[in-house]
């Protein structure tokens, strides 16, 4: 064994791309240079995102370097050194390996392994997902005793120590959620968007389009943010003021108008098909609208050169509560893996963050001990006195349920079973049954067969939506396929949901 307090090891926490190798390798250069200014012996650092094994040991000065296998001999400072590549080994001076897990919600201080731990930061672009790497670089004793951990605020990092001598440690990322999101939607634009195109917004004046427009706001600054607040005869003046309030205090010009003349002229053309015009009312009418601001949005885009955001969240994607080829299109949905509840707080954030009450505080609610007060409920206001049809906090609560398990059946069967034994009335969740009178059992399993039967039955819409950074957790970044058609629902869940309905 060598003596590591000879070595001087170099350690890059890079920002990689996922499909730029010459940015990559540029990046490399540069912790190079910085690592011979250092007087390292050796640099280590990752070089891929998609890679577990693709770790980089690159020699400095006079040291050398073979390789057999997963083992590789470095000699340096006069001293021999055996390095375990990949895996940890305790018969090596000190192993190297690489976490590619990426970041989500709850995930919380990385557990000690000995050696070093390599976790980039970057974005890594799968088409549907959007997954985003915070870093938390770490070298550790044998003991496990924490030497070093460099950022994890989704920012490249560097530090040189020596080997079983204790280094740098960062302190946490405060605002872990905003950061990630900020950064994501910074690096989703430059790798995916390099010609800087304008954002388009529709900004309705409601939670979702404001906290998305806040946070385009911030990651590319108003001038790369183009707002539209496209009223009907159903919008509000609230939200409509709303709409001009967060403008105005995020420095972006609203181009307001009306799409009423555009509703009016698709009802004629449909009369001129043969339709009945009295026809065209309810959803049919609702959904015509929505369209229509998707088409005035995307042309909008497409004269400035730019792209929409969708402002989604990810109760309306489960449920499929949005209009295809209207508030379903978009480049990227940066909200679409976030529960309404989880937008109230990173709303809360934004304006600390901006320092000024940017989103509305009618727009969030005010949690009491029975249940809430809102000045302004969510409302596609696509008819008079329409407002969105979830329980929130309770449906915020279940969808999580029921994505983040293995499988759909699998959650609905784990929400049966704690109703059956009593555990969901004295937890957290029992206010909110209790709320929306959800403790009678006839009234739980009517909501939740609703709740089951619109997401199946809109199932094919999740199949079409937009690409959304994913945080939930790692089971929405490894999720499970979207199953379309009917759910063929397991015979335990049958046998629970008799019990239940027995009382």
């Amino acid at each position: 064994m060598g003596d590591l307090s000879k070595l001087k090891v170099a350690i890059a926490q890079p920002d990689l791309s996922q499909t730029d190798e010459r940015a990559n390798g540029r990046v490399q250069e540069r912790m190079v240079e910085r690592a011979l200014d250092a007087g390292a012996d050796v640099l280590v650092l990752p070089g891929s995102l998609i890679d577990a094994t693709d770790i980089r040991l690159i020699a400095l000065n006079d040291t050398r370097i073979d390789i057999a296998g997963s083992r590789v001999l470095l000699e340096a400072a006069g001293e021999s050194f055996i390095v375990s590549l990949g895996r940890n080994d305790p018969a090596c001076d000190f192993s190297v390996v690489m976490d590619l897990t990426p970041w989500t919600l709850g995930q919380g201080e990385h557990a000690a392994q000995p050696g070093i731990v390599l976790r980039p930061v970057g974005m890594l672009n799968e088409g549907s997902k959007v997954c985003a790497f915070a870093g938390a670089t770490t070298v550790s004793a044998a003991d496990g005793t924490l030497l070093c951990r460099l950022r994890d605020d989704f920012e490249e990092d560097y530090t040189t120590l020596v080997m079983g001598r204790s280094g740098s440690i960062a302190g946490f990322c405060e605002n872990k959620l905003l950061t990630c999101l900020e950064k994501t939607v910074q690096r989703f634009d430059r790798q995916i968007l390099p010609w800087g195109p304008t954002w388009v917004i529709g900004l309705s004046g409601g939670l979702d389009s404001s906290v998305c427009a806040a946070l385009l706001v911030r990651a590319l600054g108003k001038e790369r943010v183009a707002a539209y607040n496209l009223a009907s005869s159903h919008n509000s003046s609230v939200t409509k003021a709303n709409a001009a309030s967060v403008a105005a205090a995020l420095g972006l010009d609203l181009h307001e108008g009306s799409i009423q003349g555009l509703f009016d002229a698709t009802v004629a053309q449909m009369a001129d098909l043969g339709f009945d015009a009295d026809k065209i009312e309810g959803l049919v009418a609702e959904n015509a609208q929505a369209r229509i601001r998707g088409q005035v949005l995307s042309t909008a885009a497409a004269l400035l050169g730019g792209v929409v955001v969708n402002n989604g969240n990810r109760v309306e994607e489960a449920l499929g509560y949005f209009t295809m080829y209207g508030d379903s299109i978009g480049a990227l949905a940066p909200l679409g893996d976030l529960t309404k509840v989880r937008l109230f707080d990173l709303a809360l954030a934004l304006n600390d963050a901006l320092g000024t009450e940017a989103i509305p505080s009618n727009l969030i609610p005010h949690e009491t001990v029975a249940g809430y007060t809102w000045q302004t409920m969510p409302s596609a206001e696509l008819a008079d006195g329409q407002r969105d049809p979830m329980k929130w906090f309770y449906h915020d609560w279940l969808i999580e349920q029921l994505l983040d398990a293995p499988s759909i059946n699998d959650g609905i069967c784990s929400v049966l079973e704690a109703y059956l034994s009593g555990s969901l009335e004295v937890g957290p969740v029992g206010k909110w049954l209790r709320f929306y009178g959800l403790d009678n059992p006839a009234v739980f399993l009517s909501d939740l067969d609703w709740v089951m039967s619109t997401m199946q039955r809109t199932a094919f819409k999740r199949v079409q939506a937009p690409p959304c950074i994913k945080v939930a957790s790692l089971a929405s970044v490894y999720s499970h396929p979207v199953v379309q058609g009917e759910l063929q629902l397991s015979e335990r869940y049958e046998v629970l949901r008799r019990a239940i309905a027995r009382g």
